[in-house]
């Protein structure tokens, strides 16, 4: 049976509690980061579609097309690659969890957030709760089986 070993500590119960203690925090911190840069991304991109329509006279067709095409893309492309790649580069392996279920997770919360009807404290509550989320998503790991 493998244990893991967390570097600092001497005793190997106090290892795995480290251990998970340390990709709770991770995985919590990864969370925060990646949807507090999508959203400020987001709402950049919202905010150019709309000087985008209001360049355009008399309110051209498609004016603002690419540009909220562009929002939508990020706001659904950038919470998954951020969580993977954020996880990749603190050397945490199988997260498998925090990306698919952390990924359907935002694309709802999206629903709320992006409406408009939500405050800017609502909004930090959403983002906060989705960061506890992806540090308790991150905990969890496949068993190793073993040889």
């Amino acid at each position: 049976m493998r244990t893991q070993v967390c570097e600092g500590c001497g005793v190997k119960g106090e290892a795995m509690l480290s251990s998970r203690l340390c990709r709770w925090i991770k995985g919590g911190g990864v969370t925060a980061a990646a949807a507090h840069a999508t959203y400020w991304i987001w709402e950049s991109a919202k905010e150019w579609e709309l000087e985008a329509q209001q360049a355009k006279p008399e309110g051209g067709i498609g004016a603002g097309f690419i540009e909220g095409v562009l929002a939508t893309l990020a706001w659904l492309t950038l919470v998954p690659l951020l969580l993977w790649v954020g996880m990749r580069l603190l050397r945490e392996r199988d997260n498998h969890l925090l990306v698919s279920m952390g990924s359907a997770t935002w694309i709802v919360l999206g629903t709320q957030v992006a409406e408009g009807g939500v405050s800017r404290v609502e909004t930090e509550l959403f983002l906060f709760a989705f960061a506890l989320l992806g540090g308790f998503l991150a905990l969890y790991r496949p068993a190793v089986p073993e040889e």
